[in-house]
């Protein structure tokens, strides 16, 4: 298991622009997962920091089996390893706007799975069957996240995940092909040493989680008053994973 602190970027390109910057803890763990034995993190149990399976899994309780069974039905392809990069539970509570599972056959990556989330309680999984570290990929945006942001349009993603770090671009277009939104999450990775230094980033996450749920919701507003055009939010997809 490692720690990931990251800076997470967000600017807005049309009609008016709007940028901001801020830090966010995440937490890198491989599955099949070997050591359990950290004194102030859980994995599907209640503690400081904690990891429930069935929160990446679409309700499933082992996360690597998922995947595998999902990866041989779509592509016929076999997976030995799953690294998910995620923010962590802290006291049972989570903000979590999209998690990464990069899925690996032979230390190589055979396909990336984003499972993005929105205020409603609603999730999507866009999954990229590939076969580099370095990716750039199409997908089209198939669900609700931002009410200053309609659903139809596409994200253009450009990202490179390696041992010691992560470097995620998602800029949205729109069906103009405008570009509307630029954002990126980088970091690196710090094998965890302790039980102190959990504990250290227990306490680091929640001042983060507080202070960027803070910004996120003073940016809503400044984008409010900047009469951005303000979209109500449709049905959910049926399909879930695309």
């Amino acid at each position: 298991m490692k720690f990931v602190k990251a800076i997470v970027f967000h600017k807005r390109n049309w009609p008016k622009a709007n940028e901001f910057l801020y830090k966010c803890n995440y937490i890198s763990i491989n599955f099949p997962i070997k050591n359990k034995k950290t004194n102030f993190f859980s994995l599907n149990k209640f503690n400081i920091l904690s990891v429930y399976e069935q929160d990446y899994a679409n309700g499933n309780n082992d996360l690597f089996m998922w995947c595998s069974d999902l990866l041989k039905n779509r592509y016929n392809t076999k997976i030995d390893k799953l690294e998910l990069i995620t923010m962590p539970k802290i006291l049972g509570y989570a903000f979590n706007p999209v998690s990464f599972m990069f899925c690996y056959s032979k230390e190589k990556i055979v396909c990336t799975i984003l499972k993005v989330n929105n205020t409603f309680s609603e999730n999507h999984y866009y999954i990229n069957h590939t076969s580099e570290s370095v990716q750039n990929y199409n997908i089209e945006k198939l669900f609700h996240v931002s009410p200053f942001l309609p659903r139809e349009g596409n994200y253009k993603i450009k990202y490179n995940n390696s041992k010691n770090s992560i470097n995620f671009n998602i800029d949205y277009y729109n069906d103009d092909n405008k570009n509307i939104l630029e954002t990126y999450i980088k970091g690196n990775k710090t094998i965890i040493k302790n039980n102190f230094t959990v504990l250290k980033y227990a306490f680091t996450s929640l001042y983060l989680i507080t202070r960027v749920i803070y910004l996120i919701h003073l940016q809503a507003v400044k984008l409010f008053f900047k009469k951005i055009k303000f979209y109500k939010k449709p049905e959910q997809n049926i399909n879930k994973i695309t």
